[in-house]
Formats: C-alpha cells, structure tokens, sequence
C-alpha cells in the first residue's frame, strides 16, 4: 500500500474532499461523517491522512464526541504507512492524558529491544495507545521479528485484536518494511527476510520478491538487487509529507547496522 502523506487519495469521496477544503472541518457536526470514513479506510484498504488528522483535531476541541475505537483505527491504519510518519504525526494530536510515559526504557538482556509496556493504568484507551505506540517503535528500530512476535503473542492477545479492524495489515506492514529494504540495501540473506516478513518458508518470499520487489531476484541464499540505480542515493533521499521534508539517512542506517548485526551472530 502506497503512503498517500499529504496527497489527496484518488479514493476520497466528494463530500470528505468538501469538509477538508472548506470551513466545514471545524465544524463538530462533521465528526460523524469523518468517523464513518475511517470505518471505510479499515475496511477498503484505502488511506487518507488528512482526513484522519482533521478528526483527531476535531477531537481536541470536543473532546466529548471522541470514541476510542476510531482513535484506534487510526493510529492502527497510520502504521501500515510505515516508514512514514504518519503514526507520530497522530499521536501528537491526542489529548496528554493519554500519552504520559510508559517505561520503555528497560530492556531485555543483550538486547536494545525494549520491553512492552505494562498495562498500568485504569485506562483501557490509554493502555491501547501504548500497545501500538510500541509496535511503532518496534517497527522504527527495524526490530521485525520482534513486531511480529508480539503481534501475534497468546500472552496478550489485545496488540492482535487492535489491528484487527484493518484489512490487509499484515501485508501492509511487509510493504512497509520491503520499502526499508529497497532504500537501505542491496542485498539480504532468504533467511533474514522470512523473520522480517514473518513468512514460513522460502516458497511465500520468493513469491514476494516477484510481486512486489521489481528489479530483486533470488539468487542461492540472498535477495540481490539488480536495478543499477544508486541505492545509497536512493537511501538518503527526501519525500515530502504534509509537515515537511523526512530524510531517509538515519533510518537506512538503523537498517543496515541491524542486518549487519544479524550477520555477525549466524
């Protein structure tokens, strides 16, 4: 799924496109049809950032017409734009009650990995925030296997049941990690994408590759790319969402020095 950060989506209806243009998103009556339209986005697989952002502002001001389980949606659906921003950029709208700090400090041992936060308030909304605020981390340190476990955990089954409502999700997030790959390397090992893909066996990744990896093939153990393109040009270059201008250096970097570390342990 391509990220649609500020751009307007081929799919936004007519009436959204009026509310967002217009007056009209200041208006609190408008937070029903916005609701209605992030119930679309999860079931379509469409995405409209702006949209969501101008609920989530309404929200700030009527704080009375908030409901949780669209505020779920969407930070649940501004994942599966990974590596945009678009997640931060939601979660900066919510109110501060619900973003005081968890202690995601700790870590397992030998590991830079941290630990999930603890369900330690009396607010399940607030506790949900956690849960996806630390799925995003774990996505933004290239720490998939990870994310992946812990989506699909049976010690807590909620982080599965939060992303649930959005189809495709799984999908979504390899695109946004096979979109890592393309801009930070130029190859990896079969192995390591079955752990970064969460696929079970080589025949799923080489059906991915074809699919959605145009200009990588399989050869013996590795995914190699053949475009001749730079890819340290292609890793350093900007997209411009709608706050601004998000250099792709740093994050390539986490990339690489993650692949690299799994290489020295094998």
């Amino acid at each position: 799924m391509p990220s649609l950060s500020g751009s307007t989506p081929l799919s936004r209806p007519p009436e959204i496109e009026t509310i967002l243009t217009t007056l009209s998103r200041y208006n609190p009556e408008t937070t029903t049809v916005l609701q209605e339209y992030v119930v679309t986005q999860c079931a379509s697989g469409s995405y409209d950032l702006m949209a969501n952002l101008a609920l989530l502002k309404l929200y700030q001001f009527n704080p009375e017409l908030m409901r949780d389980e669209t505020v779920l949606n969407i930070l649940a659906k501004s994942l599966t734009v990974f590596p945009e921003p678009d997640f931060t950029l939601a979660l900066h709208l919510l109110p501060a009650s619900l973003l005081h700090q968890y202690s995601s400090a700790a870590s397992t041992p030998n590991s830079t990995i941290p630990l999930p936060p603890a369900a330690d308030t009396d607010d399940q909304l607030s506790n949900s925030v956690h849960r996806l605020t630390y799925l995003n981390s774990l996505l933004e340190l290239a720490a998939f296997p990870s994310f992946w476990r812990i989506l699909s955990s049976d010690v807590d089954e909620e982080y599965a049941d939060l992303v649930a409502d959005v189809t495709g999700f799984e999908d979504a997030i390899r695109r946004g990690i096979t979109k890592s790959i393309t801009l930070s390397m130029r190859s990896l090992r079969v192995e390591t994408a079955l752990s970064w893909w969460n696929f079970t066996n080589k025949e799923a990744v080489e059906q991915w590759v074809e699919e959605e990896m145009p200009g990588w093939v399989i050869e013996g153990d590795s995914i190699v790319s053949k475009d001749e393109g730079d890819a340290i040009t292609a890793a350093t270059s900007t997209v411009q969402p709608a706050t601004g201008k998000i250099k792709f250096e740093q994050f390539s970097r986490v990339i690489r020095r993650v692949y690299e570390n799994e290489l020295l342990h094998h």
